[in-house]
């Protein structure tokens, strides 16, 4: 069966472009045959969708969107219980606890996994990544960037003990010991972003600066009583 102009709506290209954006992963489009919208997936598991209605179409796509969300979590909460994360799943969601005990949540759609701040995790195909990522959220890991913080700290002569997921660096200056523990974690009001913390909870630089964190240990080490 064929359409003729007057049964495709004049708007079915924005309408397409919304839905491209809505769901990607698909390929979306108007066809001149019954059915009058279709999709098929991307990434070539040759999954196709086809509805007379844009709203049916869209439809198909949540409901596809809602599966693959449900399959990605449940993958999800086993990699992190193998990582030594809890992981309470709900249809579209995960709840998890940090190393204090904060609950924070998972959320997928759309093909993407979501923190609870916003913050995109990665894509429902990188479930293996986006778990050590939510284990260094969670501050459960030895972070690597403060494992590289615990080797530039020993070639400066200080002692390191490694207790995931933190590091206690110690000045044994000949006079009463000064110790500051160290912890990598995501800091909220900077978009979490990791941050190297004291354990007087105070941020002392961002992950990524390993020089200034050394500066400003280094001073906290030596400072006098």
């Amino acid at each position: 069966m064929t359409h003729s102009k007057s049964a495709v709506p004049e708007d079915f290209e924005g309408r397409l472009a919304a839905l491209r954006a809505e769901f990607p992963g698909w390929t979306i489009e108007c066809a001149g045959t019954s059915p009058l919208y279709r999709a098929v997936r991307s990434s070539g598991e040759g999954e196709r969708l086809g509805a007379g209605s844009y709203s049916g179409l869209r439809r198909l796509l949540y409901e596809a969107d809602t599966a693959d969300c449900e399959r990605a979590l449940l993958a999800l909460s086993k990699e992190l219980e193998a990582r030594g994360a809890s992981a309470i799943r709900h249809s579209v969601s995960i709840v998890t606890r940090s190393r204090t005990g904060t609950a924070r949540t998972v959320d997928a759609s759309r093909r993407r996994f979501i923190w609870d701040s916003g913050l995109d995790l990665g894509p429902l195909d990188a479930v293996e990544e986006v778990a050590v990522k939510i284990v260094r959220l969670l501050g459960l890991g030895l972070h690597p960037q403060l494992a590289a913080l615990a080797r530039r700290m020993g070639v400066r002569g200080y002692r390191v003990d490694i207790g995931a997921p933190e590091i206690t660096v110690t000045a044994d200056g000949g006079g009463t010991p000064r110790a500051v523990r160290i912890t990598c974690e995501a800091r909220p009001t900077d978009e979490d972003r990791d941050w190297f913390w004291t354990h007087w909870g105070d941020p002392i630089a961002e992950a990524m600066d390993i020089t200034g964190a050394e500066v400003v240990l280094v001073g906290l080490l030596n400072a006098r009583p």
